[in-house]
């Protein structure tokens, strides 16, 4: 097992909270939002077994069966583990495609028919509290330029647990055996029986305020950048002041360290609804899996406000909603001032072809790579005369500018879209050359599909 990474206390006292009638908030502070794009990797899934029998890989977290090793067996110590192996191998791979900001959804897990754990860190068992900590310690002190971010839950429960209330999976019963674990032994539901139930806690209760810093305070000590905070967009009122605590503000120019989910909207009528932009310039936030309700007609631009917003988009490659099967398709996302992030990174090297493809277009579209075969221009899997067309069309339009990239023709990664980048696609040599030279990496700087270039 891997040694443990110390995670110092907090006292209470030392939790700031609110009077009434006074705020944290000072208007529109100048935070700077993080406008990079993000490899999210779902440690959660979501998929639950009837008995761990007829599921031997899964469990009652809902983790990925690389993630989960005798999590709630107790008297386990995490020796020998490989799942922080199986991690930082994903982790490895995103940054080698390029990725130098990575999302952890749910480390934790959720137990079945509950809303997102408060807790993402002290309900792990202590070995993988530990071991986590030392990776992650030891992956941002070796590669200072990647940034780690946590999907969590904003409402507050028991910190030490994941069950959020009271429910049918109450019952922790070992049956040798018959259990999820290769020796016969597992628990067949996770004990939740007589859980509180969550509540949503209030900047004016200091008891509140210690709670919520208790889930979060280990992921701050270890340099997370961003906490996405589950469900907070529905309960606005109490969230907002959170990202201005002094305990989560960010100074001039910096970023905010708290973030909400999901995008803060106006509900018109029917399917109709509009971003709430008062709500959106005052924090960032995320969409996971609500878009397909909320911007059901794909018609939200937020590219007029690109500059002083950051609304996350996770894409999602195996729903229709987004129907991404080039770059254009991921362009369209970024032309509309949103920031994206890749679903499915986790699959990075296994047959998920469409999730491999979905990095692709990622890669012309922002600028970091290298790419898979540059002959490929839309990055599609396929080197044929679409590839071509598809060029010749932003060559085109995009001829004479400069502040350019490979989605707008600049093949031969100059900055600018001219009559070298038209030489260099089509010249059969040169192709090739561009095959085996890495498109040059800028994801450092890397800003979205720059709006004012735009057709």
């Amino acid at each position: 097992m891997q040694p443990a990474c110390e995670i110092p206390s907090f006292g209470c006292s030392q939790v700031p909270y609110l009077q009434p009638n006074q705020t944290w908030i000072p208007g529109v502070l100048n935070w700077a939002p993080n406008r990079m794009p993000a490899a999210w990797i779902n440690l959660w899934p979501g998929g639950y077994p009837a008995y761990c029998t007829t599921f031997p890989d899964s469990n009652f977290r809902g983790l990925q069966s690389w993630w989960y090793d005798r999590d709630d067996v107790p008297t386990y110590d995490g020796a020998e583990t490989p799942v922080f192996a199986a991690l930082e191998t994903r982790l490895t791979e995103a940054y080698n495609h390029g990725f130098r900001r990575i999302i952890l959804n749910l480390p934790a897990g959720v137990v079945y028919g509950q809303n997102m754990a408060s807790s993402q860190w002290w309900s792990m068992p202590a070995w993988k509290r530990a071991g986590l900590a030392c990776l992650i310690q030891n992956w941002l002190a070796s590669k200072p330029d990647t940034q780690f971010e946590i999907y969590g839950a904003f409402q507050n429960n028991d910190p030490n647990s994941l069950c959020m209330r009271d429910n049918a999976f109450s019952v922790p019963g070992i049956s040798p055996g018959i259990g999820c674990l290769e020796d016969g032994e597992g628990y067949k539901y996770y004990p939740c029986f007589g859980a509180n139930l969550a509540y949503t806690p209030s900047v004016l209760v200091q008891s509140h305020m210690c709670a919520f810093h208790e889930n979060i305070h280990p992921w701050q000590h270890l340099g997370i950048t961003r906490y996405w905070l589950d469900w907070s967009n529905e309960l606005w009122a109490a969230y907002e002041e959170f990202p201005y605590s002094p305990l989560y503000r960010p100074g001039t120019d910096e970023q905010h360290f708290l973030g909400a989910e999901s995008i803060p909207s106006i509900h018109l009528g029917g399917m109709n609804y509009a971003i709430d932009i008062s709500k959106v310039l005052l924090s960032p936030a995320i969409a996971i899996n609500t878009l397909p309700i909320t911007d059901f007609n794909k018609t939200w631009d937020i590219s007029t406000h690109a500059d002083s917003t950051e609304l996350m988009v996770v894409l999602d490659h195996s729903q229709t909603y987004f129907g991404i099967d080039h770059m254009f398709g991921v362009l369209a996302w970024t032309q509309r001032g949103f920031v994206l992030a890749s679903q499915g990174v986790e699959s990075i090297g296994t047959p998920a072809v469409s999730a491999s493809r979905l990095i692709e277009y990622m890669k012309r579209v922002y600028d970091f790579g290298p790419l898979a075969n540059a002959n490929d221009f839309n990055g599609d899997g396929d080197v044929n005369q679409q590839d071509v067309d598809d060029f010749m069309l932003v060559y085109n339009l995009y001829l004479g500018r400069t502040n350019c990239n490979w989605v707008h023709g600049d093949v031969n990664g100059d900055n600018a879209v001219t009559a070298a980048d038209y030489l260099a696609f089509t010249n059969r040599r040169l192709m090739q050359a561009m095959t085996n030279n890495p498109v040059p990496i800028h994801l450092g700087t890397a800003d979205p599909y720059d709006a004012l270039t735009r057709p």
